[in-house]
Formats: structure tokens, C-alpha cells, sequence
């Protein structure tokens, strides 16, 4: 666990040295605020002009939602961790994974700026949102998608698998995803207007046996969707979920292609009605552009499931 409050914390000394922005500082991966409002005058798309804060942006679904986002003509401002957490056995994000995001996202033609931060730092996302709005404008849509997950049932032998599993995850889905919401929305409402999309799953409506505080975390998720959509509608902010089912990330680690293989054969015959395994992070990034644009003005406290189907298998 990070202590958010130590000197020691490479994580969130990287995160407020200068913004953390990666690679070679922030003046090197972002455009500067002269060539983002350039850039934006030229960006097509139902965003234009406008600047998304996508946290979990360096891979996966985080990745293939700052690119659809940039492709609709935002600016994106891309909030990772870029390193492993200390005791957690899942391999996190690169800086190398960081650049390739950056790639996808500059060839759309707009502003771009990256971040090194642990989401349970508050402090660090609003130092990251601050001198991100300072070079790119106003944040008005802010996509809470970063996660954890690893597997510990409540039967298992495995002590200390049990205690991490449940702290790590409880702190980083449910705690780091707030503090997110905590360092954006205030200043939306000050506004008056914004999107927030929070990235849960379909195990936000359902159980599943081997991995509880996952689901707990994404059933708070959903919570604090529905809390903070009641809490700030009437400040012109809109608050929706995108619930995907498996997809094929590195969210869970390292994986042969023979168990891909076996993921893709089970689901296409035990969960989806749709003949399809393992969906790929760019099957959801459209439901994330989508409550973002006008055409979803009307909808919150609601959540798109790209569940190919296994939506059909919940009671209501």
C-alpha cells in the first residue's frame, strides 16, 4: 500500500514534482496552450475544444477511451500509475504504455498531456488537473476508469492473499476512484456544467465467486455513480456508468493464449448471447464518447453495459 502522506512515495513525489508529466517533463507531452488552441480550431468532432481527464489511460480500455475521446476532437489528459504497486502481484502500466497512448491520441490532431499518479492521492490528481487546465483548458469531462483485481475467495487458506486482495482492492477501486471524482467534479459544479463517466462492469450487478472485493468495488462504483448523479444534476452535470464484461486487457496480468483461447470459448457459450468472447478495449470506448457528446445530455444516474448480451442474464 502507497502511503500517500510519505516523502518515500515514489508515486506521489513523481506526481507533484512538476506535474509528472512523463518522459522527458510536461512541456515535452503536452502541446502548450498556444498549439492546443490551435490544434482545437482544426479537431473535428462532437468534443472539439473541450479536455477529458481519463485516469487508468495508459493501456486497455483506459487507453482505447483517451483515443476515442481525442477522435471526437478532445483534448486528452492522460493520469496513470506507471508503476508496479508495492506487494501487488498484477504487473501495472508503463511508461512505455504511457507513450503509445500518447501516439494514438496526438494523431488525432489535439492536446495531450500525461500524469504519474496513484488515483488514492488526491493531492496528485489536483495537481495533475491543475496544471493540465493551465495549458489545455478547462477539464469538463472526466472519466474515472483506473482499477485494480485479483482473486482471493472467502474460502481460500491463503491469509495474507485474503487481507491484500480486500485492502488493495477497497483502496484503490473504491477510495482512489472517489478521490478522482473529488478532484474534478467541485469545479465542474462551479461551472455548471460537465460529464463524468465512471468505468464499472457487469460484475457491478452480479456475484462471482472468486473475487468478492472486486465485485464489492464495482457495486460501490455504481453507488457513487447514482449518489453523485442525484448530488450535482442540478449543476449541469451529468453522471453515467459504462459496465463492460471481460475484455481483453492486462488488467488481470499475463496471459498464454491458450487460456485466451479458453476465455474467448466459454464465454461465446456460457455468458454472452452474442457468439463472441473476450471483447477488445475499443468495443467500449464508444459508449464512453457517446455519454460525453450532446446526444447524451439527457441521460444520468444510468449505466451503458457492453456486455454482448450477458446483460440479458440480470433480474432487472
Amino acid at each position: 500500500m502507497i502511503d500517500e502522506n510519505s516523502p518515500q512515495d515514489p508515486t506521489r513525489r513523481a506526481a507533484l514534482a512538476g506535474g509528472a508529466a512523463i518522459a522527458t517533463g510536461a512541456a515535452a507531452m503536452s502541446l502548450g496552450a498556444t498549439a492546443a488552441s490551435a490544434q482545437q480550431s482544426e479537431a473535428a468532432g462532437v468534443l472539439a475544444g473541450q479536455t477529458v481527464f481519463i485516469t487508468g489511460a495508459a493501456r486497455g480500455i483506459g487507453r482505447a477511451i483517451a483515443v476515442g475521446m481525442a477522435e471526437a476532437g478532445a483534448n486528452v489528459v492522460a493520469y496513470d500509475v506507471l508503476e508496479d504497486l508495492p506487494g501487488f502481484p498484477i504487473p501495472m502500466a508503463t511508461p512505455a504504455d504511457m507513450a503509445e497512448t500518447r501516439a494514438g491520441v496526438e494523431a488525432a490532431g489535439v492536446g495531450f498531456m500525461s500524469f504519474a499518479g496513484d488515483i488514492r492521492s488526491l493531492e496528485a490528481q489536483r495537481a495533475a488537473v491543475a496544471e493540465a487546465e493551465a495549458a489545455l483548458g478547462p477539464v469538463g469531462i472526466v472519466v474515472a476508469n483506473a482499477g485494480v483485481n485479483t482473486n482471493a475467495g472467502f474460502l481460500t487458506e491463503d491469509e495474507a492473499a485474503w487481507e491484500q486482495h480486500w485492502e488493495v482492492l477497497t483502496d484503490v477501486n473504491v477510495k482512489g476512484t472517489a478521490a478522482t471524482l473529488r478532484a474534478t467534479v467541485p469545479a465542474m459544479a462551479e461551472r455548471g456544467a460537465g460529464r463524468v463517466i465512471l468505468i464499472s462492469s457487469t460484475f457491478g450487478r452480479q456475484g462471482n465467486a472468486s473475487n468478492p472485493a472486486y465485485i464489492a468495488s464495482k457495486w460501490a462504483t455504481m453507488g457513487m455513480m447514482k449518489s453523485l448523479a442525484i448530488e450535482v444534476g442540478k449543476s449541469g452535470i451529468t453522471v453515467n456508468a459504462v459496465s463492460p464484461t471481460a475484455v481483453q486487457t492486462g488488467f488481470g496480468g499475463p496471459r498464454t493464449q491458450e487460456q485466451i483461447d479458453g476465455s474467448n470459448e466459454w464465454l461465446a457459450a456460457n455468458y454472452h448471447q452474442l457468439d463472441v468472447g473476450l471483447l477488445q478495449p475499443e468495443d467500449i470506448a464508444g459508449s464512453a464518447v457517446f455519454l460525453a457528446s450532446p446526444a447524451a445530455a439527457m441521460i444520468t444516474g444510468s449505466s451503458i453495459d457492453v456486455s454482448a448480451g450477458a446483460a440479458a442474464r440480470y433480474t432487472g
